[in-house]
């Protein structure tokens, strides 16, 4: 049975040094949730909180309503894989999956079974009699999970368990350990760093920095409408444009130095007369012809990629954006060109100038701890 994970105010302190402050978080019974943000922001550090590596000094975390702080790590039915695969190099691959199960006094006829069945999920059952030395790193990584979950924790926890792949092997055992996970149905608590590799996995992610969780939600939540600007910048890329909003009524428009009014509608109700930070995805930009309405600017440079180029452009005051531009939705433009740049009204992020949080109406719907 999948269980539920409660993170309520919980702190970690090393001497004068506080890395986890307060933090909060709900984890639903057979969720992958992941926890995203830069090094040094306490991720990993939680994830060993939840396991019992860590001591929690204040709050509390509960397995489907239990207190957990007090009780020993061999004690919480927790499954852990760690960036360096941590299995043993003088043991077989069905060995390795199968120390747990020893470690519990299974029957070696049950130990069997339960082996063989969970190389066939990780599918790396035709290399149970090979040494560790003569596997790849993503099969070794495979050996780890199947370590992890053969012995049925309520809780899978995965530290950075990519980090040591090279790019193409990731995006596969990427896939490979969230298929995984949805068919054994365990809940699953995954760290990295990795932006791209959090939304492709995480039913629910929480982006962390400096020991504070900045927002919690789906990956489309978190992209589309970033609850602040450290989100909007931590989260694929984005550029960052100063505008002053204007109210008339129940109107909203961006004003941006240029002199250039965006009409916007998504803007709260509330919102008054102010300085703003307007964050714009490449894909979010429109380029329309010099002299149009828009930001005046000039291309600089151009990659191709096939589906999409992106163009390098300088505004007249200066400043440089990057703007993605499919195939289909324009003629490829050259160096030295001079174009309008508008942005869709409905996809852009507003964000107050000195808060830095998020002004758009409903936030994407995501949780802020």
């Amino acid at each position: 049975m999948s269980v539920s994970i409660d993170i309520d105010h919980v702190v970690k302190r090393y001497g004068q040094n506080t890395v986890v402050k307060g933090l909060s978080a709900k984890i639903r019974a057979g969720e992958f949730f992941t926890l995203l943000g830069p090094s040094g922001c306490g991720k990993t550090t939680l994830l060993r909180m939840i396991i019992g590596f860590h001591s929690v000094e204040e709050g509390e975390i509960r397995v489907n309503g239990k207190r957990i702080n007090d009780v020993p790590t061999d004690q919480r039915n927790m499954g852990m894989v760690f960036q360096n695969y941590a299995i043993f190099p003088h043991m077989s691959v069905k060995d390795n999956v199968a120390f747990g199960l020893r470690m519990r006094k299974m029957s070696e006829a049950k130990i069997q079974t339960e082996v063989d069945h969970i190389l066939k999920v990780v599918k790396i059952d035709h290399l149970k009699e090979r040494m560790p030395a003569e596997l790849s790193g993503g099969q070794q990584q495979r050996v780890a999970l199947a370590r992890a979950i053969v012995i049925q924790p309520e809780v899978l926890l995965m530290d950075e368990p990519l980090s040591n792949l090279d790019a193409k092997l990731r995006v596969e055992m990427r896939n490979a350990i969230k298929n995984i996970q949805r068919q054994i149905h365990i809940t699953t608590v995954y760290v990295t760093h990795d932006q791209e590799e959090a939304l492709a996995v995480s039913d629910r992610l929480a982006v962390m920095n400096n020991g504070v969780i900045q927002q919690i939600g789906t990956p489309q939540q978190i992209y589309k409408r970033p609850s602040n600007v450290f989100v909007a910048g931590f989260i694929g890329l984005s550029n960052f444009v100063q505008a002053k909003l204007t109210r008339a009524g129940d109107r909203f428009a961006l004003i941006f130095p240029s002199g250039w009014h965006l009409p916007i509608s998504t803007i709260r109700k509330d919102a008054q007369d102010e300085d703003v930070v307007v964050s714009v995805r490449p894909e979010e930009f429109v380029i329309a012809p010099a002299g149009e309405d828009g930001i005046p600017a000039v291309i600089v440079s151009s990659v191709f990629l096939g589906l999409a180029t992106h163009y390098f452009l300088k505004t007249a005051q200066g400043q440089e954006l990057e703007v993605i531009q499919y195939e289909g939705e324009g003629n490829h433009l050259s160096d030295g060109t001079k174009i309008a740049l508008r942005m869709k009204a409905d996809r852009i992020n507003v964000f107050h100038a000195q808060s830095q949080e998020s002004m758009i109406e409903g936030d994407g719907d995501g949780e802020k701890e």
